[in-house]
């Protein structure tokens, strides 16, 4: 590392370097404190941006750069200098530069830190701010939502889905894809949401559900769990109310059918060139069934290649033929999350699936979109009997569309580990060493848990610094002593240089 005489001075003017320091934030003064911990794969430090006056504080990332403002007429040479790496000029009208240090191991807390110490910092430069990443939400969805149905919602109140939220609820780059018997896409609750699907049975590009036959509305209830439009003061909420949904028909009309496997690989095809996030599939063999290696091999394809690499969650029902699951069966597959049904006292549902395979569970989804109109399952556009495990699954999707949106570069398998590992055992369970049981899987999905685990500090940093910490505000060397000692040693430096309706 090479020091000049200017960043020593600084040093030794502006007093010693905090681990955490206080800035000067415009006509403020803020404290970031270092909290440990990381986000992976972002390289960003958990940290805590507090007002110093106030003691108001909030949660925050920081990562290698930061934002310097120069001052009129400063030639922007004048960063190079500082010890400073110029990335780009953010507002070329106010001067401002995001940028980060020469020196590898000085990230943007610690050049800003360095920056507002130096001898001609409000001169040459003006303003110096770690580019601090904060958390967000869509400023539309309004808690608890105005959907006149979601009262009605119960399963949604058992899982908290407020309190998740909070804190993601979702991005429309993440996408859902609804394998079914087709969905009713004019619906008022999805329409803003459907993106084009396919009809991998009459090999179409319309996933429209099959007209006046019993059984029909059932792609479209799927739909309406997973990501309903929410917030736009009608029907009902959807788990996942910011991402954005596909349907694939591929179920007959009235979700049987003797369907070819090609169509189901037809089906996984999709959902990989479509880049979507997440496959919701409440659907299974009518019988006891080897799953065929090919579908098993196109499944496996999806979960580890989707998702531009990251793997695609691939979501199935469990069943409701309340018998367990064969290890050769279709949710034994490896990289498919199996999701049993509880009802709303958290009991196993009598008719749900168990066995090896099954991973999570969560509530039946009883209400959810219906086909507009007299069609359907309900006089109505709305349904209100909905059940069986083919409910709680697209509940999961549209969670996993939760988790995709708050960590989008961890993989498939990183979320499913998190989704299991913050599950709610329940009393009612029997579980082995590894808290797994055949019928609760690892427990009923925390959605809320599983995103902070994402994101730590939404929920583990402090409100306040901690006492520790506050006797460092502002702390300066007051002795001349010491300051001549510092200027001794720095002349010494210096010289030293996831088929039939489940």
């Amino acid at each position: 590392m090479r020091w000049t005489t200017a960043v020593v001075l600084s040093i030794v003017l502006g007093g010693a370097a905090s681990a955490t320091p206080t800035l000067r934030d415009g006509a403020h003064l803020r404290q970031v404190i270092r909290l440990g911990g990381s986000q992976a794969g972002a390289g960003l430090a958990a940290v805590r941006f507090t007002d110093v006056a106030s003691g108001r504080s909030a949660p925050a990332w920081l990562g290698k750069r930061a934002i310097v403002q120069l001052a009129p007429g400063e030639d922007p040479k004048a960063l190079d200098e500082l010890g400073v790496r110029p990335i780009r000029a953010l507002m070329p009208a106010i001067r401002m530069w995001l940028v980060e240090s020469a020196t590898d191991g000085e990230d943007g807390l610690a050049l800003a830190d360095r920056l507002q110490r130096h001898v001609t910092f409000g001169r040459r430069v003006q303003q110096a701010l770690p580019d601090l990443a904060f958390a967000r939400v869509h400023a539309d969805l309004q808690l608890p939502p105005n959907d006149p149905r979601y009262p009605g919602q119960w399963f949604f109140q058992n899982l908290d889905m407020e309190d998740a939220w909070r804190i993601e609820s979702g991005k429309p780059e993440v996408g859902i894809v609804v394998i079914d018997n087709g969905c009713d896409q004019n619906h008022p609750d999805l329409r803003d949401k459907i993106d084009p699907g396919m009809d991998v049975i009459n090999g179409t590009t319309d996933p429209s559900y099959t007209p006046n036959v019993t059984g029909n509305a059932h792609g479209t209830a799927c739909a309406g769990l997973a990501a309903a439009s929410t917030g736009n003061g009608i029907g009902v909420a959807g788990a996942c109310p910011g991402c954005r949904l596909r349907c694939v028909r591929l179920l007959d009309g009235s979700g049987m059918g003797i369907i070819p496997i090609s169509a189901d690989m037809d089906a996984f095809q999709f959902v990989l060139d479509s880049g979507a996030a997440v496959a919701s599939n409440s659907w299974g063999f009518k019988d006891p069934t080897p799953v065929p290696q090919p579908l098993a091999d196109a499944i496996t394809l999806v979960h580890e290649q989707g998702r531009g690499g990251l793997g695609a969650l691939v979501v199935f029902a469990a069943g409701n033929d309340a018998r367990a699951l064969g290890a050769d069966e279709l949710e034994a597959v490896p990289g498919i999350t199996t999701v049993g049904a509880v009802n709303n006292f958290g009991e196993v549902a009598q008719f749900s699936n168990s066995g090896a395979a099954v991973a999570v569970v969560a509530p039946t989804g009883t209400l959810s979109t219906d086909i507009s109109g007299a069609d359907g399952d309900d006089p109505g556009d709305y349904v209100a009997s909905f059940g069986g495990t083919s409910s709680a699954c697209p509940i999961v999707a549209g969670i996993f569309g939760l988790l995709v949106s708050a960590a989008p570069t961890r993989t498939a398998s990183d979320l499913e580990a998190v989704l299991r590992s913050t599950a709610k055992q329940s009393p009612f369970a029997s579980p082995d060493a590894t808290g797994h049981d055949d019928f609760y899987g690892f427990g009923l999905v925390q959605p809320a848990a599983a995103l902070r685990v994402l994101n730590p500090p939404m929920a583990e940093m402090p409100a306040h610094p901690p006492a520790s910490c506050a006797c460092q505000l502002g702390r300066t060397p007051s002795s001349s002593g010491w300051a001549l000692a510092f200027v001794l040693l720095a002349l010494g430096v210096l010289r030293r240089a996831t088929r039939r309706g489940a």
